[in-house]
């Protein structure tokens, strides 16, 4: 497969590659061990956002331990900073709210170049941006963070759906695939399996 092809999971993940790797606290669902392989490794699925946008993105928010743990201030997260940034980027965050049908606009011309998640993407951006709304009805912060975590939860919903249901002509069947599947199932982030024995992946 086209490394090109790849490099959504690349691209998204170099932008959103902080968003779950430097998410703080225990993993209680126990999303990095036993994993011998990576999602990449799994399923090709395409780039979705521009490189230029990313790549600004990830300048303007370097990779830092989260910040203001205390709840004293505004607490800032490089992961939700990058993934808003480049949602706003894509123009498919207005209001500090995620824009499905803007984000699905965005993403019009890799959905004509890759037929094979074309039939999936519609029903997937729905999904998630469904779910976002709902989740953010009931998010409630102590503090006012600097950035949102919603357009790094739709990310990851987004990537993890086109994951659960990869084309079979675009799935590699190894070992170790299924098991991520189930993962994210049971709510393992997309971004959380991209790396192996717990080490940081960085994209080439």
């Amino acid at each position: 497969m086209n490394r090109l092809v790849c490099a959504f999971g690349v691209i998204f993940v170099v932008a959103t590659l902080e968003l779950v790797l430097a998410h703080p606290g225990k993993d209680v669902l126990g999303c990095r061990n036993g994993t011998s392989i990576t999602v990449d490794e799994c399923c090709a699925i395409p780039m979705l956002a521009n490189k230029t946008v990313i790549e600004k993105c990830k300048a303007a928010h370097p990779f830092k331990p989260p910040q203001n743990t205390d709840d004293k201030g505004p607490r800032k997260h490089p992961g939700d900073c990058i993934a808003e940034c480049i949602m706003k980027g894509m123009g498919a965050l207005k209001n500090e709210k995620v824009d499905g049908t803007a984000f699905r606009k965005a993403i019009d011309p890799v959905v004509k170049a890759n037929p094979a998640f074309a039939k999936l993407l519609d029903d997937t951006v729905k999904k998630c941006h469904e779910n976002i709304n709902v989740d953010s009805e009931f998010t409630r912060y102590v503090t006012k963070p600097v950035c949102k975590a919603d357009a790094k939860v739709f990310i990851n919903c987004v990537y993890g759906t086109l994951f659960e249901q990869c084309p079979t002509n675009v799935w590699t069947q190894k070992d170790g695939c299924t098991q991520l599947k189930d993962k994210i199932k049971k709510g393992c982030a997309y971004f959380a399996l991209r790396k192996h024995g717990g080490r940081r992946m960085r994209p080439n």
